[in-house]
């Protein structure tokens, strides 16, 4: 739930847009320690929007990449990744006539249209998915500038303004850690940070509203500290959330802010199956009963 200390609660009468997800994959959140990456960057824009605007961590529930894009899309906090799902946040978009975009990195081409979509293969109407590749010239592959194509191709969607909901996995911070590269994983994360920036500037400007969350950890453990080997498996840390919009800044989700910004002294104010949940909120569509998460906006 939003709060903003008594003022007026109530969101803007005209429905933002876009309303624009940004899934920071392997960034989790975890105390300050050497084997937490994420804290050895620097990631001022992160730090700063994460005491401008609502932010909370939400549980990820444990299970696979996939399992969690499936909990993420379906609204239902479930573990089990082939359960089968009626409805989803994709066709509940599509059946109100409202037009939406994924972009994604090729390694995340399955999680977020098959799984995010509740196992369905085929776009709906309205929707619309670019997939780029992580290859140069070469045919090397190089995570940065597979984050420049994802944050080119998410500004154009942006100022195109054809789009009420955009979606986008960036998977760098992810690949990084999964690599045991402690220095790529570092620059990668403030690579990310300065693509954070870029796409909050736009979104704002225009009176969009950004959501930025991760579908799981890995960079904020990238060291067992009990045997002391490097740790590329995803892990089951809280992951952030933050709502960044101009009628929401100043305000909190929950009881009071993180303590100067720090996130990982929060309690976790719900779980992956809310995103969905709060978009429909966002977007003034009322959730399918079929969906058991809750939205984290309130707009009474």
């Amino acid at each position: 739930m939003i709060n903003n200390d008594g003022e007026d609660d109530h969101l803007q009468t005209k429905r933002p847009k876009p309303v624009f997800l940004l899934l920071l994959d392997g960034w989790g959140i975890a105390g300050t320690g050497e084997a937490n990456t994420i804290s050895l960057a620097r990631t001022p824009n992160f730090f700063k929007l994460t005491k401008e605007y609502p932010a909370a961590i939400l549980e990820t529930g444990a299970g696979s990449v996939n399992a969690r894009y499936l909990r993420l899309g379906s609204g239902k906090s479930t573990e089990d990744e082939n359960i089968d799902v009626v409805s989803d946040l994709t066709k509940i978009i599509s059946d109100n006539g409202l037009k939406q975009l994924k972009i994604f990195d090729s390694e995340r081409l399955v999680a977020l249209t098959s799984f995010f979509n509740g196992h369905r293969e085929e776009k709906l109407m309205g929707e619309d998915w670019i997939s780029v590749s992580a290859k140069n010239d070469n045919q090397s592959f190089d995570i940065f500038l597979s984050l420049k194509r994802i944050i080119r191709e998410s500004l154009k969607a942006i100022k195109n303004n054809n789009y009420d909901l955009i979606i986008v996995a960036s998977p760098i911070v992810d690949l990084a850690a999964s690599s045991f590269d402690v220095s790529t994983t570092i620059k990668a994360t403030e690579a990310l940070d300065k693509a954070l920036y870029r796409l909050a500037t736009e979104i704002l400007d225009r009176h969009g509203i950004l959501i930025v969350s991760s579908t799981h950890g890995n960079a904020e453990r990238m060291k067992d500290m009990v045997t002391d080997l490097l740790d590329k498996d995803i892990t089951d840390n809280p992951v952030p959330l933050i709502i960044i919009g101009q009628e929401f800044k100043g305000k909190t989700i929950g009881l009071k802010d993180a303590p100067d910004g720090d996130l990982s002294l929060l309690e976790p104010a719900g779980n992956l199956a809310d995103i969905a949940t709060t978009i429909l909120d966002l977007l003034e569509i009322e959730k399918n009963n079929l969906m058991n998460g809750n939205s984290l906006i309130d707009a009474g």
